[in-house]
């Protein structure tokens, strides 16, 4: 177990919001208590603007269960510099909504701008990740770095992002296997494991990297993502989880969430190799993929 790994105090298995967008929070929560998942992502799309489903979900909400908030976006204007007046507006709502609801992370997510090269990227986003941390901190909120495999995205590969988080005290990663595929799905390298706070697991169908969008992806074990490859790359240095099932594919939000959210878990627990349910705060592995 990592560090990061263990601060939350559960490394099984999540339910992002994600994959059940269309389900309102208190429900959301519901469903993967019901189903067995160790906790909670819950989505920042849903719970801005909305004071009553907000106030139904901390209602409900038991410690720890929620594990973050997804998220926040470093945005940067066309020149590359980093927009504090966005980063300002945006992240008082979410730091309040990570306390009304116990969240131990707020995610951060790398900018999407095309025509932005990387060298001018780097700095303006570590500078708009450092103040999110410092901010967070002091709402005793943790705060974890996400790159995206996008091709509009110049931070998009895990070693890109090990250099945002570099020398921001505090600041984890969070790896997801989609933009890990899309980046390339190379070996993970020198990569610092250490800091990685949770791994994003998702599938995606054949098709180019550089053209997969959120809304391509898969459960697990659907498509043709590596999986096995990178969890035993994460495996083989320490990490023991947590783990979330994270796809934004809208043909799942059409179908039951209690019945997506038991499929989900059934496929991605036999990925993992464990036994028993995600609650289960330390499975028992079966086997290494």
């Amino acid at each position: 177990m990592t560090e990061a790994s263990g601060r939350h105090g559960s490394n099984g298995l999540h339910l992002n919001g994600a994959t059940i967008m269309s389900t309102p929070t208190d429900r959301h929560i519901e469903i993967a208590r019901a189903t067995g998942y160790a906790g909670v992502e819950v989505r920042a799309e849903r719970l801005l603007d909305a004071p009553g489903e907000l106030r139904r979900a901390a209602s409900i909400v038991r410690p720890t269960e929620v594990w973050s908030l997804n998220g926040i976006q470093v945005r940067l204007r066309s020149d590359g510099a980093l927009d504090d007046e966005a980063l300002d507006l945006e992240l008082a709502p979410r730091l309040e909504i990570c306390q009304a609801l116990g969240a131990a992370y707020l995610l951060i997510v790398a900018p999407r701008i095309a025509g932005v090269g990387v060298s001018t990227a780097l700095p303006s986003v570590r500078e708009g990740v450092r103040r999110i941390a410092e901010r967070a901190a002091a709402a005793s909120i943790q705060v974890a770095f996400e790159f995206l495999g996008f091709a509009d995205c110049p931070i998009d590969t895990p070693q890109l992002a090990a250099a945002v988080v570099e020398g921001v005290p505090g600041a984890g990663l969070v790896i997801d296997s989609c933009h890990w595929h899309a980046g390339g799905g190379a070996p993970l390298g020198d990569f610092p494991v250490d800091r990685v706070a949770m791994v994003h697991l998702n599938d995606a169908p054949a098709m180019p990297p550089s053209e997969i969008e959120d809304a391509d992806r898969l459960l697990p074990g659907l498509g043709v993502i590596h999986l096995r490859d990178l969890i035993a790359d994460l495996r083989s240095r320490g990490y023991a989880g947590p783990w979330s099932l994270e796809t934004f594919n809208p043909g799942y939000w059409l179908r039951d969430a209690g019945e997506v959210a038991r499929e989900g878990m059934a496929a991605t627990m036999a990925l993992l190799g464990y036994v028993g349910t995600a609650q289960n705060r330390r499975p028992t592995q079966l086997t290494r993929p």
